[in-house]
C-alpha cells in the first residue's frame, strides 16, 4: 500500500507526516491486498483567522471497489487525520461488507 500526504497551505510537519502514515497502517493495514494507494491532503482552510480549520481528505484507491473519499474538519491536525482515516475504514468496511452480501455463489 503506498500512502502519500500532501499539506496545502500548512507548513508540512515531518511529525504529522509520520503519525498520519501510523493511523493509515493501523486503521487500513487489515484490508491488505486490496488498497493500492491511500492519499491524504491536509489543509488549512481558513488560514490565519484561526477556528475550526484543520482539513485532511483522505483517498483510498482500491482494486476492483474503486476511491473511497473522505473528509473532516477541525482545529487540531492530529485529530483531524485520525477521524478522517477512522471513518475511511469504516466506509471501506461497509463496503465490503455489501460486496460480500451481494454475491450471489455459483
Amino acid at each position: 500500500m503506498m500512502v502519500d500526504v500532501r499539506f496545502r497551505a500548512v507548513q508540512p510537519s515531518a511529525p504529522l507526516r509520520e503519525h498520519a502514515v501510523q493511523r493509515v497502517y493501523a486503521q487500513l493495514g487489515r484490508f491488505g491486498e486490496v488498497i493500492r494507494a491511500v492519499r491524504l491532503h491536509v489543509s488549512d482552510e481558513n488560514g490565519p483567522k484561526g477556528g475550526p480549520d484543520k482539513r485532511v481528505v483522505v483517498s483510498v484507491r482500491c482494486r476492483g471497489h474503486g476511491t473511497v473519499v473522505v473528509d473532516d474538519v477541525s482545529g487540531d491536525a492530529y485529530s483531524t487525520v485520525d477521524t478522517a482515516i477512522a471513518r475511511a475504514a469504516r466506509a471501506l468496511h461497509r463496503g465490503f461488507a455489501r460486496a460480500r452480501h451481494t454475491r450471489r455463489p455459483s
